[in-house]
Parts: C-alpha cells; structure tokens; sequence
C-alpha cells in the first residue's frame, strides 16, 4: 500500500536548521529506519512532480526525518533499498518541500561531492608515490557471488576487491566473512581515473600471518582448531595466528571432525610458497562426539 509522507519538522527552528544545511550543501548524516513506497517528490526536466516510487526514510539528529526516493540514492540502479534498512548515510538536503512540510535528499549527490574530492587525493598521492603507504576506511557495499567480488565504498567511489585481497586466507571462505555495512580499512592497489576504477585490498592492512607463525616456531605446543577434514586432501587447522595449515595426525590419535580444539606441535613453515604443517599432539577440550545421521531410525 502507497503512504503519503509524513512531515519531516515540526518547529520553525527544525526548518531553519535544514534550510541552513540546504544552502551551505552541507553534507548530513542520517540512519535509515524504514524502506517502503511512498509518494515523493521527484525530478524531472526540470520540476518537482509527485510519483509512486521506493523511498528510504532517515532520521536525523533532533529528531528530523527526511526522504530519498530510490533514484536519489545511487548512480547504481538497486532493485530494492531493504537492504541498506538501518545503516548510516551521508546525503544533501536537496528539496523542502514547504506544503507538504517533507525534506527530500540525495545520498547520490553527497556521493558526487565526496567522490571527487576523493580522486583529487588519489592523484596527488599517486603523484608523489605515496599512494601504497595510505590507509582509507571504507564500507562494505556489496559481494558479488559469481566473481566473488567484494565492493567497497569509500567517500562516494565504488571500489572493487579480488578474492584474494579481502585476507591472507586466499579467499576460501570470503562468503562467511563478508558482511554488506561492515566498516573495514583499506589500502588502494590500482587507481585508474580515466576508467574509473580503483582496485583495493584489506590484506595489505593486516600483517602477514606467517610472520606471526614464524614467531611461534620455539614455542612446545600451539593452540587450533581442525577447520576441515577431506578424504583426499587431509586434516586443515585453523591457528589462532589467522592463518589455516595443513594438520598430520599421529596414529595413535582419534579421527578429529571439524570444530575440535586441537594443540599442535609447528612441524614446518614455507613461508615463500604459503604453506605450513602442524602435527596434532592432543585434543585439550575432549573429542567432540560426531553425529549419528542415522540415529533417528532406532528412536
């Protein structure tokens, strides 16, 4: 069902404070709290008309709301805002209207602003060979399950990450680890201006996890957890170093199933080729009992 919108203030002051960020441009903070469709204010060629269309509601602070119809919201065309319901955005007053007493903004034309700003820095950075030894804080804006492409947005600019740039894991499980708002830290691998894209990594960030390994090398026992088990390519143990190994298990030992809590003795690092091997000395915590799934034809 269409609603009509509800009045973004309610005081003279609420209004002023809006018409004041309207003429700076300044650029507004606001939570989305609701998706739904509306009737909004729109515009084309030139004039604000009426239309039913998808509309995110914001809250502001002191208690304003204000409205983005979805063709205001990004350069990219989403079939549905629901998704973004609860996240904070940046956006411009963009319309008052006076009648209907509803503020209408553009997390687009916010997008437009910061963008280039943004690419005025890359530049000078790429300029003065600085750009690798930068760090920017982006957000996660979408996956992509075919290419396995993560998208991040930083002041305005859809950035794009390859698989194995989101950690050291080599992307194995980027799909459990990827959540769409998550705030992460990124360093900018590729700028190309001309075709508009910007390559970025969050493993660039993290330290290497095999240095950390290496660190670990004298120490009796190191702490695991068995992360796989696959008939034909062996035992995996995820260390607490952020890093998954290749797991031996001395025949003396249980079958371990994933999710058991192992300690381990470093048997080797290859730190040039990635790879490293841990022997299984004991499970500390007990074996976890595997499940019966036939079971249930004996109950």
């Amino acid at each position: 069902m269409t609603e009509v919108l509800t009045q973004s203030w309610t005081t003279e002051e609420q209004l002023e404070n809006l018409a004041r960020m309207k003429r700076n441009k300044e650029i507004v903070r606001g939570v989305i709290t609701s998706v739904g469709t509306k009737k909004a204010r729109v515009l084309e060629e030139g004039k604000y008309v009426e239309k039913e269309m998808e509309v995110a509601l914001f809250l502001l602070e002191g208690g304003i709301h204000a409205y983005c119809p979805a063709n205001e919201f990004s350069d990219y065309e989403f079939k549905s805002l629901n998704g973004f319901t609860g996240s904070i955005q940046e956006f411009l007053i963009d319309h008052l209207d006076l009648e209907a007493k509803a503020a209408v903004v553009s997390v687009r034309k916010a997008d437009q602003i910061k963008k280039a700003k943004f690419y005025e820095d890359l530049q000078a950075l790429q300029e003065s060979g600085e750009l690798e030894n930068k760090i920017f804080e982006g957000v996660v804006w979408g996956f992509n399950p075919k290419t396995r492409r993560v998208f991040v947005r930083i002041n305005g600019a859809d950035c794009f990450m390859l698989p194995n740039d989101w950690s050291w894991e080599r992307g194995r499980r980027i799909e459990q680890q990827v959540n769409r708002g998550e705030t992460i830290q990124v360093k900018v691998l590729r700028f190309d201006k001309e075709n508009d894209l910007i390559q970025v990594s969050r493993r660039h960030t993290l330290e290497d996890p095999f240095k950390k390994l290496e660190r670990l090398k004298d120490m009796d026992t190191v702490a695991g957890v068995i992360s796989g088990v696959d008939p034909v390519h062996g035992i995996f143990v995820q260390l607490d170093v952020g890093l998954e190994v290749k797991g031996i298990k001395p025949s003396y030992l249980e079958e371990p199933i994933v999710g058991d809590v192992v300690s381990c003795r470093i048997r080797s690092i290859d730190r040039k080729n990635r790879h490293a091997k841990v022997v299984i000395v004991n499970y500390p915590r007990g074996k976890k009992k595997r499940k019966d799934v036939g079971a249930f034809l004996f109950e």
